[in-house]
């Protein structure tokens, strides 16, 4: 039976299991009847990310502005030897309070709270071990755990830790990334102001990352005012199906995250509602089609993500164009801004040659 049939609203109500009460789960949920599992004791909690979103999708998929705790015009790459790029940002970024959000997202929705689901079998779930069922559609929205998901396609992800904690003088503003393989071999750390001497400082790579936190915490004389936080950070690709069967992938269990940055509030938000409105008309198929061009500019984003990153050609990048400042255009298609930036800078063709001599010596080795 294909999806379209199986949810024809004509005959019978859908029933709806959402497995995870994050931001993608809640807003496929809300406008829906729907059983939505949350395996925490609350919803927002504990925490996992630093928050960041664009305004422009924050706008565009209704985060209040009163959820926003601190507004970004630039950020800085910098490594510890003292190369630095600065982009301006053309539209702010936002730090926004996530556990708020997913309260606000909660509103009106009966969350059934520490129900872990341990299995999903076709159209029935385990919550707790006890089969529940059946239902048309099992929307897999646990995040960037991947339990479940992982079975419809392997993403890139590395585990991430980070802590709020004040550094006395206020040596940074806004927001700073950290490439350094002395801190981070396969991914970068990040240094966010927050307000005053308050900020969050964090790193993603494959392994010792409590200890390499610790090394960062020195390194900008820190004092920890929380403690650390933190999960899985997904660098994609995006599952190849977001539907298979009754069951339908959204936000980081379809690996619907931005591969330079890992960062998918956003996108958890708009593919949660494109899968909401999907079942209301009926055919999942819809959902797919709706997420197509996103697909493919995450597609892209996990090459830039395997050239600068898994192959390091990042490091290369920082120390050629240090000093310079560039306008960031898209903060939510990082490819595009790289991209804008390459055409403004006389030093382009030195870094088309590099890059393609980077490539064809790794390529080699």
């Amino acid at each position: 039976m294909n999806c379209t049939q199986l949810l024809d609203l004509s005959y019978f109500s859908v029933r709806v299991a959402i497995i995870g009460a994050g931001p993608a789960g809640l807003s496929a949920a809300r406008g829906l009847d729907a059983d939505v599992f949350e395996e925490h004791d609350s919803v927002g909690l504990p925490r996992h990310c630093t928050s960041l979103v664009s305004s422009e999708g924050a706008e565009s998929s209704g985060i209040s502005p009163s959820l926003v705790v601190s507004k970004y015009n630039l950020v800085t790459l910098m490594n510890l030897r003292g190369d630095y790029i600065v982009f301006r940002l053309r539209k702010p970024v936002y730090m926004i309070d996530r556990p708020g959000l997913e309260d606000k997202l909660a509103e009106g929705i009966a969350v059934k709270l520490r129900s872990r689901v341990t299995g999903v079998e076709g159209h029935y779930i385990f919550v707790n071990n006890e089969r529940r069922g059946p239902y048309d559609v099992i929307v897999i929205a646990e995040g960037a755990a991947r339990r479940f998901s992982e079975r419809y396609g392997k993403v890139v992800r590395l585990p991430g830790l980070q802590i709020d904690a004040r550094i006395a003088g206020r040596p940074l503003e806004e927001m700073n990334v950290i490439y350094d393989r002395k801190i981070s071999q396969s991914y970068f750390a990040w240094v966010v102001h927050i307000d005053g001497e308050l900020y969050r400082i964090g790193l993603a790579d494959r392994s010792q990352i409590p200890q390499k936190l610790q090394k960062l915490l020195k390194i900008f004389r820190a004092e920890p005012v929380s403690k650390p936080f933190g999960g899985g950070v997904l660098a994609g690709p995006p599952a190849p199906r977001l539907v298979v069967g009754p069951h339908a992938l959204v936000g980081d269990a379809a690996g619907l995250t931005k591969p330079l940055s890992g960062g998918g509030i956003v996108l958890a938000l708009k593919s949660g509602v494109a899968l909401r409105d999907s079942i209301n008309k009926g055919d999942l198929g819809l959902y797919e089609s709706a997420l197509r061009p996103t697909l493919l500019r995450l597609k892209v984003a996990h090459l830039a993500y395997k050239f600068m990153y898994e192959r390091g050609f990042v490091h290369k990048s920082l120390a050629l164009f240090s000093k310079s400042e560039f306008l960031a255009y898209d903060y939510d298609d990082h490819v595009k801004t790289l991209l804008l930036a390459l055409m403004t800078t006389h030093k382009a063709p030195i870094a088309l040659a590099e890059g393609l001599r980077y490539y064809l010596r790794s390529e080699k080795i």
